[in-house]
């Protein structure tokens, strides 16, 4: 017996011809880097800052206030 004989023909879903790079390459084109929407400004230094995260400059100076102790 076959292969086709044995499953039934959904169950053979194979590409009929190899994707080729250009192909790819276009399809991940649009994968590219965004722009980021949740930027504010820090409360204690005014710097921009990403939404509910520590701001860089004021975690510097938390962090060498600790390396000083």
């Amino acid at each position: 017996p076959s292969l086709l004989e044995l499953f039934p023909p959904w169950l053979l879903a194979v590409p009929k011809k190899k994707t080729s790079h250009s192909r790819k390459a276009m399809r991940s084109a649009n994968k590219g880097l965004q722009d980021k929407q949740n930027l504010v400004h820090c409360q204690a230094c005014g710097s921009p800052k990403l939404a509910h995260n520590i701001c860089p400059k004021c975690y510097r100076e938390l962090n060498m206030e600790w390396k000083a102790k």
